[in-house]
């Protein structure tokens, strides 16, 4: 068995900061781990080959001085290069904002978004840059308002979002919708970023929030609880409909679904027919579903785990 890409475990709890440790795994040779060691907290983080995005946080740092920045690590080269500018370094500083919130890598291209919040306004920002050629881009905005409208509160803020950023290979897709006053979302869109423009994938409120990309399609979680697999031309390839899905990931041939009763299934991203049915293990709930190849990640507590998600 051989993983396509690193398995990432944060020395200090997932997501906690003080260090990333990524080992390139296979079972027959024992691999030394390489160690990148961080003063600030891992808020958000993707993985596309051999690049680790990253954001550092700036609230609960042990560094008063520092300020939020988007890195990327490569694995094999060991070096790592800062893509965000002068606006992300001020994502932290709104009161009730969330600071960079999601993250995504497709082959040299990075993108992110940021959330800044005041008591009546929620604002979202879409950057994007590359790699080779480091430099913060703002590609989108979505402006909305509303009493209590804090941050990204559905129930309180009338206008339109960003949300749902993936990437892999060389797609980077996310969603933009539009919720009422009551907090009811009126329109929805997922969209492909090119360049610094969005270009329209496929229209609907179905089509809202993309949770995983893989091979140029994107992995939808509805908010009916099914789980639809788009192409890059916005057909619908397979659904499936697990019981309470709360996450899905999508690689090759699988498309792996985390129900509410912390039971993985697999389904075959092309049929749509269910192939597996897998029970978690570990403390707490799962979190972080990622699947690369035949295997299926999530985390559990402090503990990453790993299954076979076919039979070979």
């Amino acid at each position: 068995m051989k993983l396509d890409r690193a398995v990432l475990v944060l020395a200090a709890g997932l997501l906690s900061g003080l260090a990333l440790v990524a080992s390139a795994a296979g079972t027959t040779t024992t691999q030394r781990a390489k160690v990148t060691h961080l003063q600030q907290p891992v808020v958000a983080l993707a993985v596309d080959g051999d690049r680790v995005a990253y954001n550092l946080g700036a609230r609960n740092a042990t560094n008063p001085r520092g300020v939020s920045k988007v890195l990327v690590w490569n694995i094999r080269t060991g070096k790592t290069i800062k893509v965000s500018g002068k606006k992300t370094a001020a994502a932290d500083v709104t009161s009730t904002g969330m600071g960079v919130f999601q993250l995504a890598i497709a082959g040299s291209r990075v993108a992110w978004l940021v959330n800044e919040g005041s008591n009546l306004e929620g604002d979202d920002y879409l950057f994007t840059s590359s790699v080779t050629h480091p430099k913060e881009r703002q590609v989108a905005s979505a402006l909305r308002s509303g009493d209590n409208c804090t941050g990204r509160e559905a129930s309180h803020c009338a206008g339109p979002w960003l949300g749902g950023l993936v990437g892999s290979g060389n797609v980077i897709a996310l969603n933009r919708w539009t919720t009422d006053s009551q907090g009811e979302m009126t329109s929805g869109g997922l969209y492909a970023l090119e360049g610094t423009q969005t270009k329209s994938i496929a229209t609907g409120a179905n089509t809202v929030s993309a949770v995983s990309a893989d091979g140029g399609r994107e992995a939808v979680l509805r908010s009916d609880g099914s789980v639809a697999v788009y192409s890059k031309s916005g057909s619908v390839l397979a659904t499936v409909n697990p019981p309470s899905a709360e996450a899905a990931a999508l690689s090759g041939k699988n498309l792996v679904v985390l129900s509410k009763g912390r039971v993985l299934e697999v389904y075959d991203a092309h049929t749509g027919s269910l192939q597996k049915t897998l029970s978690t293990h570990g403390k707490g709930g799962p979190q972080n579903l990622d699947a690369q190849g035949d295997i299926a990640t999530y985390t559990s507590g402090s503990s990453i785990r790993a299954v076979a998600a076919r039979t070979a």
